[in-house]
């Protein structure tokens, strides 16, 4: 299960890769925001280790406006009243065009859900059929930012905001372990200093309090296995500058607690949110493990 965060996505490749190379494989994967364009990445034609060393190089190379390309008319219409977000949404859907390589999530490798949410009625629904350039566009639709996604008659924005017990669903599907791979959100540093960067941290704020409210709730039969996301975090969700350092150190941080595995990996503490005064230390930019995935053994039915 993959939770949303921008550009804190690089993250979760980081996590994906460790799993990968201790032998956890996925069997479903579940993704919101940019955890479904994640998720959907690896649920492409060819080998999980193939597609995880692409996934890399695809983050590696990826820059802001790939995602959100400024265009100043855009930005005025959307001022004025007459467009529904400040960017088109064109530089995503080409991204995933270009790089999924399948075009129905009924072709997925593996099965893969992706979360949106209605935005007339605010449920959230899980989407499993269907184009999945568009399924994906929607989950990652943040309001405002890129426009909604109209799929059979319903308006659908970032999986994110709906109300939905995604954890409970999950594991009512019959899995027997979940792993959860929060993207985190940045809790040090001197905060967002841009439009972009505000918007998506607060999105990050909001799915990370409802994933910590549905893991103290939760009751299903699945064993939880909650990764901690990486702390302390100054990136901003809005900065694709320091791509390679999150996924270096999220493979680094993950490969520990895998060796340490402590026994409660589904305390709702380690989701709890917090900060730190001042600027973080040279974790944030200083990995000490390569991001290689190494091919191991697939270990039980896992999300």
């Amino acid at each position: 299960m993959l939770t949303g965060g921008g550009s804190l996505g690089a993250v979760q490749v980081g996590m994906l890769a460790a799993l990968h190379a201790y032998g956890v494989e996925p069997d479903l994967l579940v993704g919101t925001s940019v955890g479904a364009a994640n998720a959907a990445y690896l649920a492409g034609p060819g080998s999980t280790g193939a597609r995880l060393e692409t996934l890399i190089r695809l983050w590696e190379r990826m820059r802001r406006q790939d995602v959100f390309t400024v265009d100043l008319r855009r930005w005025l219409g959307a001022a004025r009243g007459t467009r529904p977000s400040l960017f088109s949404g064109a530089g995503l859907e080409r991204l995933l065009e270009r790089n999924l390589g399948y075009d129905s999530l009924e072709d997925a490798r593996i099965p893969v859900l992706v979360t949106a949410t209605d935005l007339v009625t605010g449920h959230g629904l899980l989407l499993d059929s269907g184009p999945v350039v568009s399924a994906v566009r929607a989950s990652a639709a943040v309001p405002g930012v890129l426009p909604p996604v109209v799929r059979d008659g319903r308006t659908l924005v970032d999986g994110a905001i709906g109300e939905l017990d995604l954890l409970g669903r999950t594991a009512a599907l019959g899995v027997s372990d979940i792993y959860l791979l929060p993207a985190g959100y940045p809790c040090a540093g001197a905060g967002p200093r841009t439009a972009l960067g505000t918007v998506l941290t607060a999105l990050s704020l909001l799915l990370h309090r409802q994933i910590s409210a549905q893991l103290r709730d939760y009751v299903g039969s699945a064993r939880l296995h909650v990764l901690p996301p990486l702390c302390p975090l100054s990136i901003s969700p809005a900065d694709f500058s320091q791509t390679s350092a999150l996924v270096a150190r999220a493979t680094d941080a993950t490969f520990r607690w895998l060796e340490a595995r402590p026994e409660a990996t589904g305390d709702p503490g380690v989701l709890a949110l917090h900060t730190h005064h001042g600027r973080p230390p040279q974790p944030d930019r200083h990995p000490t493990r390569a991001p290689v995935p190494v091919p191991g053994p697939t270990k039980g039915l896992t999300t």
